[in-house]
């Protein structure tokens, strides 16, 4: 009898080794899964900032691009009435016209006219 008390208690040691041999590996895999969630939620934040980052860029460049759409467009309406101007000979909204590029773009001013230079940039 002690033989089969002996057996059924060696046979009782290794299934409790069995055991927790399989709740430790479950909860190392467990860990595993774990880390892999937490490492895959930082990249969708990440990845989500960057793609903020991008089309916060993309619609400052895109505003930048509008406004420098606006001003060429104020120019062809300006060149449009310069080329009427011309074609109807009117001499005088094309001379305007000229002077005002004269003076604005290429500084140019008038003999007798005297120029005074803000310094403090106001």
């Amino acid at each position: 009898m002690t033989d089969r008390g002996d057996h059924a208690v060696a046979r009782s040691k290794t299934e409790k080794n069995k055991a927790q041999k399989t709740r430790n590996t479950k909860r190392g895999s467990n860990w595993v899964l774990y880390i892999a969630v937490v490492a895959f939620v930082l990249y969708i934040a990440v990845t989500i900032v960057d793609q903020n980052v991008k089309i916060r860029s993309a619609q400052d460049e895109l505003a930048e691009l509008d406004d420098k759409i606006s001003l060429q467009k104020i120019k062809i309406e300006e060149l449009k009435t310069v080329a009427e101007a011309v074609e109807k000979n009117d001499l005088d909204s094309y001379s305007d016209y000229i002077e005002r590029i004269a003076r604005e773009e290429l500084g140019y001013v008038k003999s007798g006219e005297v120029v005074y230079i803000n310094i403090a940039g106001d």
